[in-house]
């Protein structure tokens, strides 16, 4: 495997797919990053929350995410989405006691702007000794 994988796009129709879908992608390209079972749990747990919150700040009638993973890495980038659907997405990624999920297991949160459309972007990273 070379030590960075060229992105995937993945695009997934709204609905009950979404989640079960992004869940099996997400956990695939972590266990090529070579993320550690603690890392992946997360990067799973981030997608179910994206799979969850995603269809209502999406522009059109499906789910795009593109993945790339490099040593230890996992990027992901949701989108396109309304005006506001970033930060709205991750805002309702919170649950009562725990916290905003996303924000707390990535290593990166950032949204982008392009045109009239928004991209979530997050990075879940590992670096540790073995």
């Amino acid at each position: 495997m070379s030590a960075e994988e060229a992105p995937t796009h993945v695009v997934i129709a709204a609905g009950p797919l979404v989640g079960p879908v992004l869940r099996r992608v997400v956990g695939m390209f972590a266990a090529r990053a070579d993320l550690p079972l603690d890392r992946l749990d997360d990067a799973v747990l981030v997608a179910d929350m994206v799979a969850a919150q995603a269809a209502g700040q999406i522009v059109d009638e499906t789910v795009e995410v593109t993945l790339a993973s490099s040593v230890r890495s996992l990027d992901m980038r949701v989108g396109p989405l309304r005006s506001g659907g970033g930060s709205e997405l991750v805002r309702q990624s919170a649950v009562p006691g725990v916290g905003n999920v996303i924000e707390q297991l990535a290593d990166r949160v950032d949204v982008e702007t392009e045109g009239e459309h928004e991209f979530l972007l997050v990075r879940l990273a590992y670096v540790g000794s073995d």
